[in-house]
């Protein structure tokens, strides 16, 4: 289940169904440790994490290409017979373009420089992010057509998933892999994601990628860029609080730090009290020891630690050239060792250690030719635990290192010792994933500028009580993506609020509904759209389980606006309306075929007259109008429709598509204040 929680938020988002978790450990910035895994030995060529095996490509664009070498090294990029050719600039960095492709593949992209990169079964379709809170991250396995979704599972629709990470500064690279779509891997799949992404390829029969950064329960300004805040008045507010809580937040974060090396002895004295570390030497006797496969899981009912050990032959060639050990992210800590040396550790000091890629850069004369041992002794502290990453991410340099591993159980979790006190906690800026910009740094900046078509985004519900700011917060929002992305004002269509909560017959004013106008007043801005979903919500959970109709709504936006299909890509949307003696005439358009799902009279409409005081109306539909009438109102003024937090609305057309929920009044709205 996901759950939007600040609990829930902080450590991993596919949680059992009571969601009910052991204490979540908090998060920190990443600008204070990732440089040194950033910054890689001048010798050494790096791509960003979107360029990977199983990548999709943008058709019909220029398709960036972007790295990292020593600096002035000269790059040449190929991908299927289009070749360019480029040079590193004084920090190393590299960006270049590959002419437009037609739809196709598999191909190979090589990148070669001062080492050669070639990623494998590369495709080239269309390409879309799909981002927002916890409903766009809620996964396919927890959804109701999860069967169906694994049946209909197709290796051309790939999803690239973006693992959770804060930062205060913007990063040059996320840790995720491109995963292919096939029964056994669209569990984990983002739901709505994925449902968009298979009405397209059932449509357009070509390659689909989605690029998948989310996270459950954040506020729309995380996912904004810092100075695009500071530049409208609505946002300006969010802005000085920010940059205020910013300015103590280095020594904070130092003090942090030393008091987190100082309690971990302590709070976790299993895993950092004095200890030899006899398994990790090379002559060892693990004869005894397990044989496992990776990436390996802890049992569910496990928390403790777990050792691991590989053995690696080398060349003296490859001893003397390999400067990396990656093992993909490992849930929650290691102390990772080679031929009985340390090479590095992941712990509670370093941010989303539970989640983070473990690159462990290596020094000089710690592998030999011959015989290597590669020991890793993983601890898993709460919730499940263990190498999370696919297999591709366990690689020795460029030499994979999925198979041969062994395994022991060094022991279960002990408790803190008794004066361990308090554990401390990380500054509030350095760690919350609502933080401003921290989200845009750490998860959507680093992923520009690759070449896509578009964005779909569904979150709101943590920005409710501020809706009316959210009609200036969300442009502002959509404008710094377009900008980083460069490719001018791409497609970026918006999921409306379900209906949600209680029914309540007496409500004539809600803050979801405010959110909802919000959204539609964004999505008629250019190139935008708004997908209406007021009639598949569910009251008693925020998190509808049916994610393929919100999914194929979205998609059919994109069919028609990207595509030129004639489909009917919305529900009935206000027009106009005319009010005749005690009677309200509203006409509607895409309204073919206007009928209720249950054939009795339209619902959720409500009249009021010049002393403002709502009523609900009779309602019946005549052709592409309601008319509208109540005893209560003979001289009506202004309509609302659907405008509840779970309205009884049952209006749609032909296609089954609801009708979008809409005011005619100017009174003051109730979130207008909220900033």
């Amino acid at each position: 289940m996901v759950c939007g929680s600040s609990e829930c938020q902080r450590k991993r988002f596919i949680l059992p169904e009571s969601c009910n978790l052991k204490t979540i450990r908090h998060t920190m910035p990443l600008m204070l440790w990732l440089t040194p895994f950033l910054t890689l030995p001048q010798s050494a060529l790096r791509l960003p994490s979107l360029f990977t095996d199983h990548m999709v490509l943008q058709r019909g664009k220029a398709i960036n290409i972007w790295g990292w070498d020593k600096p002035g090294q000269v790059e040449r990029i190929e991908n299927n017979g289009k070749k360019v050719t480029t040079t590193t600039d004084g920090n190393g960095r590299f960006q270049s373009t590959i002419p437009a492709m037609k739809e196709g593949g598999p191909y190979t992209l090589t990148v070669a420089g001062s080492g050669t990169k070639s990623i494998q079964d590369v495709y080239v379709g269309e390409v879309w992010i799909c981002s927002g809170q916890s409903n766009m991250e809620w996964v396919v396995i927890n959804t109701k057509d999860r069967a169906l979704a694994q049946q209909e599972a197709d290796h051309h629709i790939r999803m690239f998933t973006v693992i959770k990470n804060v930062s205060n500064s913007k990063l040059n690279d996320v840790t995720g892999s491109w995963v292919t779509a096939q029964p056994g891997t669209v569990d984990m799949f983002s739901a709505v994601g994925y449902a968009f992404a298979k009405k397209l390829y059932r449509d357009l029969h070509v390659p689909i990628g989605m690029i998948h950064t989310s996270w459950g329960g954040t506020v729309a300004e995380a996912w904004t860029g810092m100075d695009m805040l500071a530049t409208d008045p609505w946002t300006k507010n969010i802005y000085d609080h920010a940059k205020t809580s910013l300015a103590g937040a280095e020594n904070g974060m130092s003090q942090y730090i030393a008091a987190m090396r100082i309690w971990q002895a302590k709070g976790v004295p299993d895993f950092f009290g004095p200890r030899p570390m006899t398994e990790a030497k090379p002559d060892y006797d693990d004869s005894g020891w397990e044989t496992t496969t990776m990436p390996y899981a802890f049992p569910d009912s496990f928390d403790g630690t777990i050792w691991f050990r590989k053995e690696v032959t080398l060349t003296a060639a490859q001893a003397a050239s390999i400067n990396s050990l990656s093992l993909g992210p490992i849930d929650d800590m290691d102390m990772t060792f080679i031929n009985g040396v340390e090479v590095g550790r992941t712990d509670m000091t370093v941010p989303n250690f539970y989640s983070v890629l473990r690159r462990y850069t290596l020094r000089s004369g710690v592998l030999h030719e011959g015989r290597n041992l590669i020991a890793v002794r993983a601890y898993d502290g709460q919730g499940p635990g263990g190498f999370t990453g696919p297999k591709e991410s366990l690689r020795l340099g460029d030499i994979p290192i999925v198979d041969g591993w062994k395994m022991k159980v060094e022991g279960p979790k002990q408790a803190p010792l008794a004066d361990a006190g308090p554990e401390p906690q990380a500054p509030q800026t350095t760690s919350d994933p609502n933080f401003p910009s921290n989200l845009y740094n750490a998860m959507l900046y680093p992923l520009a500028p690759y070449s896509l078509r578009g964005a779909i985004w569904y979150q709101g519900e943590s920005n409710a009580g501020r809706a009316v700011q959210y009609r200036s917060l969300l442009p502002d929002m959509i404008k710094d993506w377009r900008q980083i992305f460069r490719q001018g004002d791409f497609p970026f269509y918006t999921v409306q609020l379900a209906n949600f909560m209680a029914p309540n017959p007496n409500q004539f004013d809600s803050q979801w509904a405010e959110l909802r106008d919000a959204q539609d007043f964004v999505g008629q801005m250019k190139n935008g759209g708004t997908a209406t979903i007021l009639d598949i919500g569910e009251a008693n959970d925020i998190h509808p389980r049916n994610k393929r109709d919100v999914g194929e709504r979205l998609a059919r936006i994109a069919l028609k606006k990207d595509y030129g299909q004639n489909v009917e890509w919305q529900g009935p949307r206000f027009a106009s309306m005319k009010i005749v003696g005690p009677q309200v005439i509203v006409t509607l358009s895409h309204a073919n075929g206007l009928k209720t799902t249950d054939g009795t009279p339209p619902r959720a409409f409500a009249i009021c007259g010049a002393d403002g005081k709502w009523a609900w109306a009779n309602a019946a539909i005549v052709g592409s109008t309601v008319v509208l009438t109540s005893t209560s109102v003979p001289a009506p003024v202004d309509v609302r429709y659907g405008w509840q937090d779970n309205p009884p609305v049952n209006l749609v057309n032909s296609d089954g598509l609801p009708a979008m929920p809409f005011r005619t009044d100017k009174h003051p709205l109730t979130t207008r204040d909220a900033r």
